[in-house]
């Protein structure tokens, strides 16, 4: 959950930098400036962000970050490339987990399939030998009853 709360805040902040100079700011507050122009002008644009299921509420969140540059620059140094870094990381970590588990899972499902090949297999056997005792019986019984058939005459 404080992933989520911490990647809202970064996708927030970064729509709160690449806002235009005064676009969210109304124009009688002329004195403060925007948080557009806080951003270095070395980073790369940001991404365009992804459609808000409460704009109202998207767009309240953006202009308290663009009414407060220092606030967005607080929450771009506390949640530095370091932190995403470590986020990214234990993303890959819980994705190799993943991996393994459905990998041992795997060789169970095998060994399931394996151990059914072989009862049927040994089921189908038993049955062929069981037939042929059926038959050889059934030969036994035949002769027998000729044989008994021959003496009534």
């Amino acid at each position: 959950m404080n992933k989520l709360i911490v990647l809202g805040i970064l996708a927030l902040s970064s729509v709160a930098l690449a806002q235009p100079t005064g676009s969210a700011a109304p124009a009688a507050d002329s004195a403060a400036p925007a948080a557009g122009s806080a951003a270095p002008a070395t980073d790369p644009p940001a991404p365009a962000p992804a459609p808000a299921a409460n704009p109202d509420a998207h767009k309240a969140c953006v202009d308290a970050l663009n009414a407060d540059p220092e606030l967005a620059k607080r929450v771009v140094d506390t949640y530095s490339k370091k932190t995403v870094t470590d986020l990214d990381q234990q993303v890959i970590d819980a994705h190799k987990a993943a991996n393994a588990q459905i990998a041992e899972n795997e060789r169970h499902v095998i060994w399931a399939y394996a151990a059914m090949w072989i009862l049927a297999a040994l089921f189908l056997v038993y049955m062929w030998l069981r037939q042929q005792a059926l038959k050889t019986e059934l030969a036994h019984l035949r002769r027998d009853l000729d044989a008994a058939a021959k003496d009534n005459k």
